[in-house]
């Protein structure tokens, strides 16, 4: 009597982190906006209700690939030492990573109060932020305004090199002009 072999889709070891890292890389590949619970189970090789024992839904898988390169991007922004450096850091994080950066700046920040892990990931790059570019700035307000002017030029910047508009002839000359715009706040 031969022994039946073991189904690929039986017993998952740890489901949560591979389908992590499945939506993570079919996100940098594809973009988000048409990720699926399906496809994700597929590429893991369980059944799609299976996800839902980690996922509420669709938007929950998003949230929590969000989370995780917003803990990258904060883990390199983290090195900087200057504004320029925290610029060039965080312009290579999105150029390079620019599907997981679209997927990062489309969660609406009205709705991060009720996903505490995407809410810290999210302030753990803030406060690098705020490190770097209001280290002397002493009221509060001020200092959100400025890692706003901040966050709103290289928002803006990125956005428009990535779409071609902005007429920049390099990465390196992208982060030399948004880092000069950054210095003047």
């Amino acid at each position: 009597m031969t022994a039946k072999p073991r189904r690929a889709t039986y017993r998952h070891g740890n489901l949560r982190a591979d389908a992590l890292k499945a939506a993570t890389r079919l996100v940098a590949e594809h973009g988000h906006e048409r990720l699926s619970l399906r496809e994700v189970a597929e590429e893991v090789g369980v059944a799609h209700r299976s996800l839902y024992n980690h996922f509420v839904h669709r938007e929950a898988l998003l949230d929590a690939v969000a989370t995780e390169a917003y803990l990258r991007l904060a883990a390199s922004v983290a090195k900087a030492r200057t504004p320029e450096d925290y610029t060039a850091r965080y312009v290579r994080f999105a150029l390079a990573n620019r599907a997981l950066y679209a997927l990062m700046t489309s969660r609406p920040h009205a709705t991060m109060k009720h996903n505490p892990p995407l809410q810290s990931a999210v302030h753990k790059v803030i406060s690098e932020a705020m490190r770097i570019f209001a280290r002397d700035i002493e009221s509060s307000a001020a200092r959100r305004r400025a890692v706003m002017k901040v966050y709103i030029t290289l928002y803006g910047g990125i956005s428009l090199y990535a779409a071609g508009v902005l007429d920049q002839p390099s990465e390196k000359a992208l982060i030399a002009e948004l880092s000069a715009m950054n210095a003047k706040l």
